[in-house]
């Protein structure tokens, strides 16, 4: 298989980690490759650096606080991901490489209102105008059985964005 034939190839990631206790070796040499329609699990205990590799990839570590050797290298249809521009990895991100964190409660920012977090990745990275996603919006929230979704649109994510049980949902917004 010729390199040009992987997705996604990561070759010698390793990541520090700099505090003033000093630098802390994350990942050491991690290496894999992954083809168009495969799927790759990282699977390890906690701590093992699943996470780490994973935004290591989508480049969302605190740079630069955190740090890759020389040798790392991520590409991305052969395009070097690390040391990339924020321009050019924010048309990557959600748009061409997306990851599901481990926490989905977790995801959505609770200080930002929702319709606004939802629009920017329409904006950004659809190429929608502002009321076209404004109406997508609605529409994905509708999609997913968000009570209230005229409302919840403009509220900030929080335990009380997701309804109480009493609209028939759970504390974490799942249908019963």
């Amino acid at each position: 298989m010729s390199m040009s034939d992987y997705l996604l190839e990561v070759n010698n990631l390793s990541v520090n980690f700099n505090s003033f206790k000093g630098a802390f070796d994350a990942l050491n040499n991690i290496s894999f490759n992954i083809c168009k329609g495969e799927t790759l699990s990282l699977v390890g205990e906690s701590g093992s650096g699943k996470s780490v590799t994973a935004m290591s990839i989508m480049q969302l570590l605190p740079y630069p606080l955190a740090s890759h050797t020389s040798e790392s290298s991520i590409k991305f249809k052969d395009q070097e991901v690390i040391g990339i521009t924020k321009n050019k990895i924010r048309k990557l991100r959600g748009n061409k490489i997306s990851m599901i964190f481990q926490e989905p409660m977790t995801s959505l920012n609770p200080f930002q209102k929702v319709g606004k977090q939802i629009n920017e990745v329409l904006l950004v990275h659809r190429g929608f105008d502002s009321k076209e996603a404004n109406k997508k919006t609605l529409d994905l929230l509708h999609k997913v059985r968000i009570p209230q979704p005229e409302k919840k649109n403009r509220i900030l994510s929080s335990p009380t964005f997701w309804g109480p049980a009493s609209e028939g949902h759970d504390s974490y917004g799942t249908c019963k």
